[in-house]
């Protein structure tokens, strides 16, 4: 198994982090590397980026070293799984910069529109911490984080 993609998402998103779990669920063959970009002791310099950028928008770094940003990042994410059909509308021409700019209006608001029932629930693993996960799943950290912020 080798990491094929590494991304960079917002563990303090409640969207964000219960994505990025089913994705790593998902990810049967290990080839994706989850790193929160929240983590205190990430530093986005350590990779060529911004906290800004990544804050932005998903970013991913290839194997190969090419920077993925915003929903080519999210295609390439679930290319990686077994649900990269069901994301390929997204880059159909006519409805790629519809698409694009849509993800880019939900990148900037994702804290306020993740606040739903599900997604308030503290995580056991981190009780009276900030760490919140939707209700039934696991935290990242209990699944394997490294100090890194990586799932992993």
């Amino acid at each position: 198994m080798t990491i094929q993609l590494t991304v960079f998402y917002d563990h303090s998103c409640p969207f964000c982090r219960a994505e990025m779990m089913r994705i790593a669920r998902w990810d049967t063959r290990g080839r994706l590397r989850l790193i929160d970009f929240s983590a205190p002791q990430f530093n986005a310099g350590d990779f060529g980026l911004t906290h800004a950028a990544l804050n932005r928008e998903l970013h991913g770094v290839t194997a190969a070293g090419e920077v993925l940003r915003g929903l080519a990042c999210v295609r390439r994410v679930y290319e990686l799984t077994r649900f990269g059909v069901l994301w390929r509308v997204t880059a159909l021409p006519g409805l790629k910069p519809v698409f694009d700019r849509f993800y880019l209006w939900f990148a900037r608001n994702r804290q306020a529109l993740s606040v739903r029932p599900g997604y308030a629930k503290t995580c056991p693993d981190h009780a009276g911490a900030s760490c919140r996960v939707p209700a039934g799943a696991v935290c990242p950290a209990a699944a394997g984080a490294t100090t890194s912020g990586a799932i992993k």
